[in-house]
Formats: structure tokens, C-alpha cells, sequence
């Protein structure tokens, strides 16, 4: 099913739903490592760990919804999803199962948890569903593909797509992003009842790879490692109680690779 469905406790929840005032924070960390000694010239193939936790303050409430994070990464990391094979939106999204035409186009693999209820209520009240996430290569290299899944029981998902579109060109030390989107019904599935997708830890391995001019590359490579390399993610939440936009950006992490 497309639709993101409920139990039927938690439509009763959206009912009762009261608003809280809610603090956002975001982190975001990186684990990194390589082979070789890099250089522009010669990238070495890197493998890549990001790991984005968001909570409140004080923490033990469940987040606002966040519809849009971007994620920035160093100038020191190439992205070669142009090389890489791709599949579309529309293939994977909702699908009872990934195409097997498809497969050669997954470049990663992770974790993620999700928290239903009402921004602000106490975490241990809202609806937890422990998440599996394929990461994907999207049409043309163009965007990543996180696709979520669900074991049975509380919030059910089945091959659903958070796209994030990767743009080559960042700013100051940061040389390119990804900028994922929450599709809406993920967001807010019944009337009420927000979505807050709390943890990503995903790994895109240097393992994977694809042969160029007679060289495997991987999906990322870094082109040097004499400083640690920075890293930080932007979330853009939903105000619960005034349904403005607002942005909380993480502390900048750096990490050895």
C-alpha cells in the first residue's frame, strides 16, 4: 500500500492529540575509512557512515515532524552516483518488493526509528516502529534513495522512499549536500497524528563499486585525509503549534578517515 497506515490506536490517539511546546535538537555524525593515501588525482574509495539522532530538550519528548534535511559533506569527498546504475521513484515507492532490475542500484544499508503521536507528548507514549533502510541509487544519479520498511505492528511502511537530492555544489568548507524529503503521508499519515523520524544510521561501504576507464570506484571517494573531515545536517521542523517552519542546525562533527 502506498498509504501509510495506522493502528486503530493510534487514530484514537490524533483525537485526544494535545499540542506541547517542543524544543527540536539535532546531531549528526560521520564514520569514515579508507585505503591508501588519496589525492585528487587519485581518490581512494571510501566508506561512509552517517548517523543523525533528533530529540528535545529536555529530552524524552517526541520531536516535531520534519519534512526537509539536508545533509552537507566535505570538499574532501566525491560523490560518483553518475556512474553508478539507478532506478526511479516510481519503481521502488510503495511496491510490494524492489524490482530485481533494481538491486544493482542499492549502494548502502541502515537503521532508522520513527516515533507516532503528538509533537511534545512523552516519547514512552508515542507509537515506536523500528525501521530497515536501503539506501539507493536514484534516476540518473541525480538523488539517494532512503527506502524505509517496517516489521508489522504500530506504524506500517512497505518500500517507502525518502528521496534526497544530492547537489554538487555546497558552501564554505563543504563541498556538496543531499536534501531529503518526507513525503507528506509519512509526515502526518491520518489527520492529527505527526510522524517524527527520530535516527538514521546508514552505510554506504567502499565494497560496493562500479568499473571507470579501468578502475573500481565506490559511490563516495575522498580525495584527501589530512584534516579530520567536517560534516553537519539542517532540519527544517513543523512548529506544532503555530505550523511555521524553523530550522535547527546541528553542532559541526568532523571525523577521521
Amino acid at each position: 500500500m502506498r498509504r501509510l497506515v495506522l493502528l486503530t490506536a493510534v487514530a484514537v490517539l490524533a483525537i485526544a492529540g494535545v499540542a506541547y511546546a517542543v524544543t527540536d535538537t539535532v546531531t549528526y555524525s560521520t564514520k569514515l575509512s579508507h585505503k591508501g593515501t588519496p589525492s585528487t588525482k587519485k581518490p581512494a574509495n571510501l566508506s561512509y557512515t552517517g548517523i543523525l539522532h533528533i530529540d528535545t530538550n529536555p529530552a524524552g519528548s517526541q520531536p516535531e515532524t520534519a519534512p526537509t534535511t539536508t545533509v552537507y559533506y566535505s570538499k574532501a569527498i566525491k560523490n560518483n552516483a553518475k556512474y553508478f546504475p539507478s532506478c526511479s521513484k516510481a519503481e521502488i515507492d510503495g511496491q510490494p518488493a524492489i524490482p530485481q532490475k533494481c538491486r544493482k542500484a542499492i549502494i548502502g544499508s541502515g537503521t532508522a526509528k520513527a516515533l507516532a503521536g503528538t509533537p511534545g507528548q512523552p516519547a514512552a507514549q508515542a507509537i515506536h516502529s523500528n525501521l530497515t533502510v536501503t539506501a539507493m541509487n536514484g534516476t540518473n544519479g541525480k538523488f539517494i534513495m532512503l527506502i524505509l520498511n517496517a516489521p508489522p505492528g504500530g506504524v506500517q511502511i512497505q518500500n517507502r522512499v525518502v528521496p534526497g537530492a544530492i547537489v554538487i555544489h555546497a558552501s564554505g568548507q563543504y563541498g556538496s549536500l543531499t536534501r531529503f524529503q518526507v513525503p507528506k503521508d509519512l509526515q502526518e499519515p491520518v489527520p492529527g497524528i505527526k510522524v517524527a523520524l527520530t535516527d538514521f544510521n546508514v552505510k554506504i561501504p567502499a565494497t560496493k563499486t562500479v568499473t571507470v576507464k579501468g578502475k573500481k570506484i565506490s559511490y563516495l571517494q575522498v580525495t584527501s585525509c589530512k584534516n579530520k573531515l567536517p560534516a553537519k545536517a539542517i532540519a527544517n521542523f513543523v512548529d506544532a503549534s503555530t505550523g511555521r517552519s524553523k530550522t535547527v542546525t546541528s553542532p559541526q562533527t568532523s571525523a577521521k578517515c
